[in-house]
């Protein structure tokens, strides 16, 4: 069995595999061996017995046809000796029965020497038929001729000498006939002796290759199924017994290979964690146990679901201040062009830190989206201000195709959105392995009740294989380091929580096609309703408004303060929630900009303050959150108040305001 040897590594030592040629699928080799195995044997079978009934045919058309040849020599051997019989009596005796029982056997012969004409025979055979039927022919010619004229013995002696001459011969031909009929006959004898002696040959080959199979089996199957089980039975013991650096040979075979290297692994890791925790690992190993086998089921998605909801509202808070604040200051006139790049990159780490958090928070638990009806046109703006330099840095060029008229769909606008990002970067890291220039083509549409978007690309393609797999939780086809595997997988998600559908056409080396659909809306009223505003309103004065915010991080409220003076909106900063009530009763506000999570009441604690004292106020309440783990319990209450997610930019955090704020139209 070819095999590599393996070992669980030492403390601290990365996991090394000696090379192993490509691994092979058991089930499949032995599938195969068996199909092969079986054909092989109905082939020898129906062979054998197709040669069987064939020579059995042949032999039985023979024996037919020499039993019938057989036969009519007989009734030829007969009806001549009655023929001469006759002819002699009419001869010699004056009775007139006598020439018509010669007259009647010469008809009968006659036509039984015509039954020859039907037979096919050997050479030898033929060349005596043909000698009796001449000398029959010349046999009856003349004793016709005797007894049709006048008797007369003496004179007729040399005639009846030739007519006894010829009976002899005829006798003589149809004895050889016989005589060759009879070794045809011990021919076909000896031919079935040997058919018989070849028929016991095949079968006892039969017999041996069935038997040389099941030994053959019996050896492949202790030698790649049971000899891989009885030492994994012995690792187990040997792991059971408090051996953890247990060694085996590796199978070659994808099941058990794979299997004895995660057994090998796994005892490496216990010893590892027997080191490191060394009196606590004797505690904690039936648990450990149990983990494992629990690990193998569902390893990924519990890890991943307790690591985003201990961290990501840690993250979150500490992102968004360096997010908002980098965006302010790239937003101050006269920013040093060397301080803009450093501030530039700044913002895009964080908007890179941002988009894996968010990406592992949507994995992990399928946030409800709040659907709105939107025009997809202004999605692909959106997404050409986020991603058009960048691409055009990596000679990658973006085309919109959009039609004249609105595209209105019912959807999440951030979530569209972010499944747009989604598709835009595998596009991209499918291009950058060609090395012409790239395209991207995204468009969008109508088609009867459906809303589509669609995003193209001339990358590198997917084989079928991959096709299949790309919407499957950590499945990447990226070099490891440059992706999760987590994408596509949150973008089928996020169509399926809107109803809709997501297909997929690509060719290896032909690029690669992604087009969504799902319900289309109606037009809204309120954009005809905001074309109709007179001209004259946008030259009204600004107003100022007061807006109470909430929230534990200092680095938060300062950057929220600044934000909001862009809007013509002052700022009143709370830090935690225990001064809220305190700053309510001191002064009025147009607006609350509230923390979800906070030492002591929580942002919709708050909000059901607002809606028992200020109840118009609660109105114009935006919650801020970096976690959302705990929605589904308060999921009612959430769904009527806006929601701002954590790490925002400042052109969000404007558009979840100004809907907000007294007399303010939405921003567009």
């Amino acid at each position: 069995m070819g095999a590599s040897s393996q070992t669980p590594d030492t403390p601290g030592a990365r996991k090394e595999f000696r090379a192993r040629p490509k691994p092979y699928s058991l089930e499949r080799r032995f599938r195969l061996m068996q199909t092969g195995t079986i054909a092989l044997t109905i082939v020898l079978i129906s062979s054998v017995v197709y040669w069987n009934f064939s020579f059995q045919g042949r032999l039985a058309s023979s024996l037919v046809s020499l039993h019938a040849t057989l036969d009519l020599n007989t009734r030829v051997h007969t009806e001549h000796e009655s023929a001469a019989r006759s002819f002699w009596e009419a001869y010699y005796s004056e009775t007139a029965e006598a020439e018509p029982a010669y007259a009647k056997h010469s008809r009968a012969l006659g036509e039984l020497l015509r039954g020859y004409d039907g037979i096919a025979f050997p050479p030898d055979e033929g060349r005596e038929v043909d000698a009796v039927r001449y000398r029959e022919k010349q046999f009856q010619k003349l004793t016709a001729r005797l007894l049709a004229g006048a008797r007369h013995v003496r004179e007729d002696e040399a005639q009846l000498i030739e007519v006894g001459r010829l009976g002899a011969e005829i006798e003589s031909h149809l004895n050889a006939l016989a005589e060759l009929h009879i070794r045809h006959l011990e021919s076909l004898d000896a031919r079935m002796e040997q058919a018989s002696g070849w028929m016991t040959a095949l079968l006892l080959l039969i017999a041996c290759f069935v038997l040389l199979t099941v030994v053959w089996f019996r050896r492949v199957h202790r030698r790649h199924l049971w000899g891989p089980l009885e030492q994994l039975r012995r690792m187990v013991g040997e792991v059971r017994r408090g051996n953890r650096s247990v060694t085996g040979e590796v199978p070659e075979s994808v099941e058990l290979g794979s299997l004895v290297r995660a057994f090998l692994e796994m005892a490496g890791q216990l010893r590892e964690w027997q080191e490191q925790l060394e009196e606590k690992v004797i505690e904690r190993t039936a648990r450990l146990e149990e983990a494992q086998k629990e690990l193998l089921q569902a390893a990924k998605l519990a890890s991943l679901g307790q690591l985003v909801s201990g961290v990501a509202h840690e993250i979150n808070n500490p992102l968004t201040s360096i997010l908002g604040f980098s965006e302010v200051a790239l937003s101050r006139p006269g920013v040093d062009d060397s301080l803009r790049r450093q501030l530039v990159t700044i913002r895009e780490e964080a908007m890179r830190l941002r988009n894996l958090v968010a990406n592992l928070t949507s994995f992990a638990r399928r946030a409800p989206h709040r659907t709105h009806v939107l025009d997809l046109r202004g999605l692909l703006d959106r997404l050409v201000d986020l991603r058009n330099y960048q691409l055009q840095a990596n000679n990658i060029w973006l085309h919109i195709d959009q039609p004249p008229e609105p595209v209105w769909a019912s959807a999440d606008p951030e979530q569209i959105l972010q499944v747009l990002l989604n598709l835009v970067s595998n596009a991209e890291q499918a291009i950058q392995g060609r090395r012409e220039r790239g395209e991207i083509r995204m468009a969008c549409g109508v088609e009867g009740p459906h809303a589509w978007l669609s995003v193209r690309d001339n990358g590198t393609g997917m084989t079928d294989e991959v096709q299949e797999r790309i919407f499957e939780p950590f499945f990447t086809t990226r070099p490891p380091g440059e992706g999760a595997g987590l994408g596509l997988s949150i973008s089928h998600g996020i169509i399926e929580q809107h109803h809709g559908r997501i297909a997929v056409e690509s060719r290896p080396g032909k690029g690669t096609a992604i087009r969504i659909a799902f319900p289309a809306a109606a037009k809204p009223i309120e954009a005809s309703a905001a074309r109709a505003l007179p001209a004259r309103a946008k030259a009204a004065p600004p107003e100022i408004f007061h807006a109470l915010v909430v929230d534990d991080e200092k680095g938060i409220l300062e950057m929220v303060e600044q934000a909001l003076e862009r809007l013509d909106c002052r700022a009143t900063l709370v830090q935690g929630s225990a001064g809220v009530e305190r700053a309510l009763q001191k002064r009025e506000f147009d607006l609350v900009i509230c923390d979800l999570k906070m030492p002591g009441r929580s942002g919709l604690e708050i909000y059901r303050l607002l809606r028992a004292k200020w109840p118009q106020l609660a109105e114009r309440f935006l919650l801020m959150t970096g976690n959302l783990a705990d929605a589904d319990q308060h999921a009612e209450e959430l769904a009527a108040v806006p929601i701002l997610p954590k790490p925002f930019t400042l052109a969000r955090l404007r558009q979840a305001v100004e809907p907000l704020l007294p007399g303010r139209a939405p921003a567009r």
